[in-house]
């Protein structure tokens, strides 16, 4: 699928069925004092009957594609027919295409259809360099079904599309209204000439918007029987992917819900709240049956509990459950009934969280249901009562602060999942059916390491032995854990060799790579192994040629053409620690020792949060080199890319020593 066209929409994954799951148990009528209104109010809108091209910059022309105008409207309306809250939305968007790369990107155009009972609108039209105008033909139309993770689509393509011409399409589609909430995805990776959304409901339905990423706010306007949010922004800039940035959470967009029903025949109460979704949330999660009940302590009875502390029972649960039931995609009462999946042994992410939820509860462990968003795709808002931003479930343990991630077999009792920490969650307290939203705090870089330790030896022919110690722990630990269950040897095979693929092994090991050993940070999962590498090192003349920096293996370098757009997001805070040391062989000595000192760093307050700094000591013939790379924060200002980017490079730098063995 095109990315422009995933990059608005909201996936249709354990996420949203999620969220439908929670909009079944949500009591709401959206009532009116009448249905008065039987048709949308923008439904006169329609595009210009003779069009023609748009002028551009001779630098807009340079780019492959150009939006060169969004026009958005969402609308709530009743239908007094129908006697019911009805969505109508409309699109209406002009791409100007440039070459061939955006002719192919933007002459088909997706539009979702979940929930869609049908077009009240739908015609599009390509305008050639010459004004020829080509009409759609809606024989071109196609329905496909159950694309990946994003649902139905209505597919069709736009022909006669030439480089230099337009590309105009405009549709309304009408929805019953299943989620009074939404989020309309902005900005894009090309320019947008001209941008405006606006969200119309009936006065008796009072709607909330929240505009993110520098796009402006909406702003209120009202009519006898309509209240109007709009907002219009122009020449919003194309954002480029970039190494180490939080993209698709970076991207303007708007998130709106409704917040009252004026017309209510009850009290009139904020609608869609924290406290609301605690509410629903605690239900969804702990609703199981008195039989399921006994299922549960039968099997914590199994697991003997009783004279355990918390830590042992929350790692004893969490083992059993891990390894006796397997996720996986499926919807209905076999993935989501904790009776059904501790028969079937498989669950949905919904479902696996529903059997922790019940264990948890059964088992007595004081514990917060945690509902939060992947910081990548979307920052959860501590102010704006977006549920837009409730897509991943974890569990709090309150006697240790720490976490446990239902849905996600790498990560074990501790930290919080790096992609939900240095992120807001709504903490919900299953008993009081209570929340309360707070930070989710991330660990510093020493939870997550990375060590090599390598000694190397020389023959006299100059023939290196090393042998070295790969070890990891925290996340990094967690994840390599994890790709070891599945491709052991390749994995091996990449680490141990990465820099001296012409090794020969003679002895591997592997230590503490079971999954459930990421329920101890420190204890680190490593990889021993001895071999002899030719290619570290080279005749030169009378001298020797040592290639020191291969040890640690190609590193990640950082080139950038243009100026930075994003801050800097790194997965988590890091620490690297490498260690080589070797003896210069009889009747040598070693130069260039100095092109091993390297410091590169950045400094936030007077500290060294991200720095790589190497030297060397030297005992007689013992020579010991070590390198400490750290990133103690994962987020850094845009400001700050530059001495970050060193920090990034001196890693590669260090690839490149080369030492000389010089004859005496």
């Amino acid at each position: 699928m095109q990315q422009h066209q995933k990059l608005v929409l909201f996936i249709l994954s354990f996420r949203t069925q999620l969220l439908f799951a929670l909009i079944g148990m949500t009591a709401f009528a959206f009532s009116s004092r009448s249905f008065a209104q039987s048709v949308y109010s923008h439904k006169g809108y329609d595009w210009e009957a003779q069009p023609t091209l748009y002028s551009l910059t001779d630098e807009e022309s340079k780019s492959a594609a150009v939006i060169v105008k969004d026009i958005r409207t969402i609308e709530f309306a009743y239908d007094d027919t129908l006697g019911m809250l009805m969505l109508y939305e409309t699109n209406h968007k002009i791409v100007r295409v440039n070459d061939d790369a955006g002719v192919e990107e933007y002459n088909k155009v997706y539009v979702p259809m979940v929930n869609v009972l049908g077009f009240e609108e739908l015609k599009a039209r390509a305008i050639t360099p010459a004004g020829k105008v080509v009409e759609l033909n809606k024989n071109n139309i196609k329905e496909i079904k159950d694309v990946e993770e994003y649902g139905s689509f209505k597919i069709f393509a736009i022909e006669g599309v030439e480089k230099g011409g337009e590309i105009e399409y405009l549709y309304t589609i009408k929805s019953a209204v299943s989620n009074p909430y939404g989020r309309e995805m902005i900005q894009t990776d090309v320019l947008v000439k001209e941008v405006q959304i606006t969200i119309i409901s009936p006065d008796n339905l009072v709607f909330e918007a929240q505009s993110y990423n520098g796009f402006p706010d909406l702003e209120l306007e009202r009519t006898d029987s309509t209240r109007i949010l709009q907002a219009t922004a122009t020449n919003i800039p194309a954002l480029l992917t970039e190494e180490y940035s939080a993209y698709r959470a970076n991207l303007m967009r708007v998130d709106y819900k409704v917040s009252y029903n004026l017309a209510s025949q009850n009290e009139v109460k904020r609608l869609y709240s924290w406290e609301e979704a605690s509410e629903n949330f605690a239900n969804l999660l702990y609703d199981y049956t008195p039989d399921e009940q006994k299922t549960v302590k039968a099997q914590l009875a199994k697991l003997k509990l009783k004279k355990l502390k918390t830590p042992q029972k929350v790692i004893a649960i969490e083992q059993f459950i891990k390894t006796t039931i397997s996720v996986e995609e499926g919807s209905g009462p076999d993935y989501t009934e904790v009776g059904r999946i501790l028969v079937n042994r498989y669950a949905s992410e919904l479902g696996i969280a529903r059997v922790f939820a019940a264990f948890f509860k059964e088992a007595g462990i004081d514990h917060n249901l945690v509902i939060t968003s992947d910081r990548f795709k979307s920052r959860f808002d501590d102010e704006f009562e977006s549920w837009n931003n409730f897509t991943d479930i974890i569990f709090h343990i309150a006697a240790t602060d720490k976490y446990v991630a239902p849905g996600m077999p790498q990560f074990r009792y501790g930290a919080a999942p790096y992609q939900l920490a240095n992120n807001y969650g709504l903490f919900i307290t299953e008993a009081k059916k209570a929340a309360e939203v707070k930070w989710i705090p991330m660990p510093n870089a020493e939870y997550s390491t990375n060590n090599i330790t390598a000694n190397i030896t020389f023959d006299k022919g100059f023939m290196p032995t090393v042998k070295v110690k790969h070890g990891w722990t925290g996340y990094r630990g967690a994840e390599y854990r994890m790709i070891t269950q599945f491709r052991k040897e390749v994995f091996v095979q990449a680490v141990t060799l990465s820099g001296m693929e012409d090794a020969k092994q003679t002895n591997v090991q592997l230590f503490n790579e079971d999954l459930q050993n990421s329920a101890y940070p420190d204890k680190e999962f490593y990889i021993t192994s001895q071999m002899v590498v030719p290619s570290l090192t080279e005749k030169a003349g009378k001298n020797w040629l040592f290639k020191l920096g291969n040890i640690i293996g190609p590193q990640v370098e950082l080139y950038q053409q243009h100026e930075r757009q994003n801050d800097i997001d790194m997965e988590y805070p890091v620490y690297y620690r490498r260690t080589i040391q070797f003896t210069v062989p009889d009747g040598y000595t070693v130069k260039g020792l100095e092109t091993a000192i390297i410091d590169h760093f950045v400094e936030q307050d007077g500290v060294k949060t991200q720095r790589f700094v190497s030297g060397y000591q030297v005992n007689g013939k013992e020579v010991t080199i070590t390198a400490d790379e750290y990133y103690q924060t994962c987020s850094l200002p845009r400001t700050m890319y530059e001495p970050f980017r060193k920090v990034i490079n001196a890693a590669a730098d260090f690839n490149k020593v080369v030492l000389v063995f010089e004859k005496e």
